[in-house]
C-alpha cells in the first residue's frame, strides 16, 4: 500500500500538485490582473477567470479527496451518488465525454477509489480527448476509454504487475490502484489497443 512505501507517496503528492497547479495558477494570475487593471470591462474578465480557475481547483480537489483521502475506514461502503457526483464534476466541461452506470447500490470503498484513479488514468491515456465509460460486468467492472490518440506509457503497464516500486507519477497511480483493488478482491488488469483502452476490475 502506498501508505507503507514513501516514494509511492512522494510520487501520488506530485501527480495530485500537477493536476492542481494551473487551476491554481490562473487563480494567481486573475487576482494580480485585477489588482493591476482598471478597465471596467477586463476587470470582469479577470474576475471570471479566477471564478472558474477556482471553481476547477474545487472540483479537482473533490475528486482527488475521495480517490486519496482517508476520512473514514476502509470498511465503510462509499455511496455510488457521491462517487458518480464527483466523477461527473472532475471531467464536465473538459475534452472528454463520461458514462457512468445507473447503479444504486454502494461500493467498497477501496474499490471505489480505485475505479476513480482507473478513470483519472484512462483519461490521461487520451491526450487529445474522447469518451470514458464505466460498466459492470457481474462483480467484475470496466473502465472503457476511445479516442483519435492512446498513450499508455510501459511504466503504468508495469505497475500493474508485481515488479518495483514506480518511479513516475502516472505509474505511482496505477500502482495505488491495483492495490486498492485488490483490497476489494479485484485484479486490475490493462488492456490497449491503437486508439482505445480497456481497464478491467476483474473479480
Amino acid at each position: 500500500m502506498a501508505s507503507e512505501n514513501p516514494d509511492l507517496i512522494a510520487l501520488i503528492c506530485s501527480r495530485l500538485c500537477h493536476d492542481l497547479a494551473g487551476s491554481i495558477g490562473a487563480v494567481n494570475n486573475g487576482v494580480e490582473l485585477l489588482a493591476e487593471e482598471t478597465d471596467a470591462a477586463m476587470r470582469e474578465e479577470a474576475i471570471g477567470l479566477i471564478a472558474q480557475s477556482a471553481s476547477d481547483a474545487a472540483r479537482r480537489l473533490s475528486f482527488f479527496r475521495l480517490a486519496l483521502g482517508a476520512s473514514g475506514s476502509m470498511d465503510e461502503p462509499m455511496a455510488y451518488t457521491e462517487f458518480s457526483r464527483v466523477a461527473k464534476a472532475y471531467f464536465a466541461g473538459g475534452k472528454l465525454s463520461l458514462l457512468l452506470p445507473a447503479v444504486t447500490e454502494p461500493l467498497p470503498k477501496p474499490l471505489g477509489k480505485a475505479l476513480l484513479l482507473g478513470l483519472s488514468l484512462a483519461a490521461q491515456a487520451l491526450p487529445r480527448g474522447g469518451s470514458l465509460s464505466l460498466s459492470k460486468d457481474g462483480s467484475s467492472w470496466l473502465i472503457r476509454a476511445e479516442g483519435t490518440t492512446l498513450r499508455w506509457p510501459d511504466d503504468a503497464e508495469q505497475a500493474l504487475g508485481d515488479g518495483a516500486v514506480p518511479d513516475e507519477p502516472v505509474a505511482a497511480i496505477a500502482r495505488y490502484a491495483r492495490d486498492l483493488a485488490a483490497i476489494a478482491g479485484h485484479r486490475l488488469l490493462a488492456e490497449p489497443a491503437e486508439t482505445s483502452l480497456i481497464l478491467r476490475f476483474a473479480a
